[in-house]
């Protein structure tokens, strides 16, 4: 039977990844609000595990109910508390899953009617010991988030390697990812070997095997023929030396379309041509409205034509005055007028209004 307590599955799923069973409290919401799953988990192995050499971990999962959408979540944990409970935590390294990746927590969808499904993960500990790996699932139903997780676990003892044995390399990471449509290369790194050969199969097809060949050293070399469609196959090593044959686990391998690089050298040629061009045209468009509209060099006379007038205007109203003002009497100003009262009323007086007459 299973126990609950951790984090509420979202319904689109969160996608695969490297995560704790309670990821943070970032994807499974609220642990107050979920129920006890009614799946059945049972982790297993293989029967002995060596340091070094990559083993397989099989979860299979029994009695799913109440999902809403078919979709569930399932971990490989190494611990129970909901933190740093990964197998990379606890010192071991994920090769290869179900789903063609390298990650503790994988995604599957049930096709519908279907309550069980299996998925499995590719590790290796360098390290000498003991360690307990838990089984979980995540999933939704009826609205509600489910948590379940095997309670008695799975101890699995890492032995020493014997002397000899036929073995991939410590360093050996299997490719997870091909390009469709590209032949597909396996460069497999060995210890203690003479031969190998490769076995693969699309999933639900039959058993195939390519011949690696020797390239220096313990390098080994196969040729997979190249995908024409997206797909997932799977691959596994027969290797053959001094010691005891050796069948490597089942490494996933996915074709996908290539992906679209970008380089960065070629990027930065066209952002400077592109600002070239803009620079040019916007200089080509302003010659072009110059030739258009062409001013004189004397244009700016306008703006002092006007000022100039004015000054015209004033020294010619300056002359009208003085051609106005009355000649002076041959004796000067009469007697008691001053310049300003001439000026106004000379005229007056030549004409006899004050007094005064032609003389």
């Amino acid at each position: 039977m299973l126990c609950s307590s951790f984090g509420a599955a979202e319904p689109g799923g969160n996608g695969d990844s490297m995560r704790d069973m309670q990821c943070g409290g970032a994807c499974h919401g609220d642990a107050s609000l979920n129920g006890s799953s009614t799946a059945l988990l049972s982790l297993s192995s293989s029967e002995r595990v060596y340091a070094g050499i990559p083993t397989t971990l099989t979860l299979t999962v029994s009695n799913i109910q109440a999902i809403d959408s078919g979709l569930i979540g399932l971990f490989l944990l190494t611990d129970t508390t909901g933190h740093s409970d990964t197998p990379l935590d606890a010192g071991w390294d994920i090769l290869s899953d179900s789903n063609g990746g390298a990650v503790n927590y994988i995604e599957r969808i049930l096709p519908s009617g279907t309550n069980e499904t299996s998925v499995s993960w590719v590790v290796r500990s360098s390290e000498i010991g003991t360690t307990m790996f838990y089984g979980s699932i995540h999933h939704g139903g009826d609205s509600t988030p489910f948590f379940g997780i095997e309670p008695q676990g799975l101890s699995v003892e890492v032995e020493p390697v014997p002397e000899d044995l036929p073995r991939l390399s410590p360093d050996f990471t299997p490719p997870t990812v091909r390009t469709l449509g590209v032949e597909t290369e396996l460069t497999i790194q060995t210890q203690y070997t003479e031969s190998v050969q490769v076995e693969w199969q699309v999933l639900g097809g039959p058993l195939m095997t390519a011949q690696a060949n020797a390239s220096g050293g313990d390098t080994w070399v196969a040729n997979l023929p190249a995908a024409l469609q997206p797909a997932t196959i799977q691959w596994r090593a027969v290797l053959e030396g001094e010691g005891p044959p050796q069948t490597t686990p089942w490494f996933t391998l996915v074709a996908e379309e290539p992906k679209w690089q970008v380089e960065e050298l070629a990027v930065y040629a066209q952002s400077f041509a592109l600002l070239f061009l803009i620079a040019g045209t916007i200089l080509a468009l302003q010659s072009r409205l110059q030739k258009l509209n062409p001013e004189s060099k004397y244009e700016q006379a306008d703006f002092v034509l006007p000022a100039q007038q004015d000054d015209v205007k004033e020294q010619e109203i300056s002359d009208d005055t003085a051609e106005a003002i009355a000649p002076l009497p041959a004796g000067g100003l009469p007697e008691g007028w001053n310049e300003d009262q001439w000026r106004w009323y000379g005229h007056d007086y030549l004409a006899g209004k004050y007094g005064g007459g032609e003389q």
